[in-house]
């Protein structure tokens, strides 16, 4: 309870796991986010992805609302929780720092050949970018992936505050 208080608007309880989606405000250390956009783009997912492709979403540090497309959907992602990563797959250190990289490359890097790489290197088929991702990367690295659209990527889902993406030629 403290710590859903640090970090949700108070909301009546309910049976229902995603209701709180719809008027929540978690509270990020980079500023609040307005989770009704996520959960518009995570039922969207639900409903009309097939399967079980591979998504992009950007991480954060520990404790925070990253991995929140993958907990929602069900999908796999190309890295979740880094620790739980850890916790679960000891040995595997050097390819979980690969796949946290890979993320830091894909929304990060300006450059479209170089996010291309690493999506088609993972199999990614679906690259998610949310209020909480445009907090945490640079403009400039997020602004690539408009311009590759209509070339390597089709837009697939659109609401004010988040763009899914498929990549060409995966899944």
């Amino acid at each position: 309870p403290v710590r859903v208080r640090d970090r949700f608007n108070p909301l009546p309880p309910t049976p229902d796991g995603m209701a709180y989606l719809e008027n929540a405000v978690y509270q990020d250390e980079k500023g609040p986010l307005t989770l009704k956009w996520d959960r518009d783009a995570v039922l969207w997912l639900r409903d009309n992805v097939q399967g079980s492709p591979a998504i992009v979403e950007g991480v954060t540090p520990l404790y925070r609302w990253g991995g929140r497309v993958a907990t929602l959907t069900g999908l796999p992602a190309l890295i979740g929780w880094d620790w739980h990563q850890r916790q679960q797959r000891q040995g595997y250190s050097a390819a979980i720092d690969a796949r946290l990289a890979a993320v830091e490359r894909i929304y990060r890097s300006a450059d479209p050949q170089a996010a291309l790489t690493e999506l088609k290197r993972f199999g990614i088929t679906y690259v998610y970018v949310g209020e909480l991702d445009k907090r945490y990367y640079p403009d400039g690295g997020l602004a690539k992936f408009e311009r590759m659209r209509g070339e390597s990527l089709d837009e697939v889902f659109r609401n004010p505050q988040v763009t899914i993406y498929r990549v060409r030629g995966q899944g």
